[in-house]
């Protein structure tokens, strides 16, 4: 019965410092969220866009969960390094022309215009 007990106890103790520790090794996330507003000007879709931090390294991903279509406009929220303003952006059109090496703030202008 003894022996038991202290299984309990150890079992028990084991239990609530599990969360503690959980919290202690999650990743942590970007320091900050910026918004950027994407107009697709040109008449074929958007597949892909990507905001990579300027001074950062951060993998970059892909920013749309579906394709931005031809003349639409989309919120996308850029998450970042905590300060980081400066993104380049990248991408792809359905028709396989490429969007590449455009820098923005998106600290002082969040609004962005695809053209041909």
């Amino acid at each position: 019965m003894r022996i038991s007990i202290i299984a309990v106890a150890l079992a028990a103790t084991t239990i609530a410092a599990t969360p503690v520790l959980a919290q202690a090794s999650k990743p942590s996330k970007p320091a900050k969220s910026l918004v950027a507003k994407v107009t697709n000007k040109r008449n074929v879709p958007v597949r892909m866009l990507q905001f990579i931090p300027a001074e950062a390294e951060v993998p970059p991903s892909n920013a749309l969960k579906q394709p931005l279509g031809a003349n639409k406009t989309m919120t996308i929220p850029v998450n970042g390094p905590k300060g980081e303003c400066n993104y380049i952006i990248v991408g792809e059109y359905e028709d396989g022309l490429e969007i590449a090496g455009g820098e923005v703030n998106l600290c002082k202008d969040n609004t962005i215009v695809l053209v041909d």
